[in-house]
């Protein structure tokens, strides 16, 4: 190739970078200046408990992690303390609100845990639902979320 093709090639090739960075610059989307995403808000909610395992609660057809309380009793148990939770707990009418809008574990625990919302429970009586359960010893009380706020098991 003489000299003279492959700077006209050279030529070429810059010409087309250049159009190419001004097409980028003017036509693209600067990721940068993108204002963020705004998280919806989680809204407290009213409902009956469905208890369908002990791990597995639902607020209003919504599926809930009570903050601050686990199940950390031996699988064996599994069965044994769902039934009780049904029996004693089952329908009962609750106001729920996410962590994040004034729970014991605001600040120590997301909102969200998989497909769940982590909340604190309220009875039409006021009485706290995590509480009522580590009392009982169906749920036991995480100090790491919520301090000593709920009972922990032995």
């Amino acid at each position: 190739m003489s000299f003279k093709k492959i700077s006209l090639l050279a030529l070429v090739a810059l010409a087309f970078a250049v159009g190419f960075l001004v097409i980028i610059t003017k036509k693209g989307t600067d990721v940068h200046s993108r204002p963020p995403k705004p998280q919806t808000a989680l809204q407290p909610f009213d409902g009956k408990l469905a208890i369908q395992s002990i791990d597995d609660l639902r607020v209003g057809g919504r599926k809930i992690v009570l903050c601050g309380v686990a199940f950390t009793k031996p699988q064996s148990m599994r069965a044994m303390v769902t039934e009780a939770a049904r029996r004693d707990y089952q329908g009962l009418a609750l106001t729920c609100k996410p962590v994040g809008s004034g729970t014991p574990c605001d600040g120590n625990i997301a909102s969200k845990f998989g497909d769940s919302t982590v909340v604190q429970c309220i009875t039409s009586d006021g009485a706290d639902l995590a509480a009522r359960l580590a009392e009982n010893g169906i749920l036991c009380g995480q100090p790491a979320q919520a301090g000593s706020t709920y009972k922990s098991c032995p």
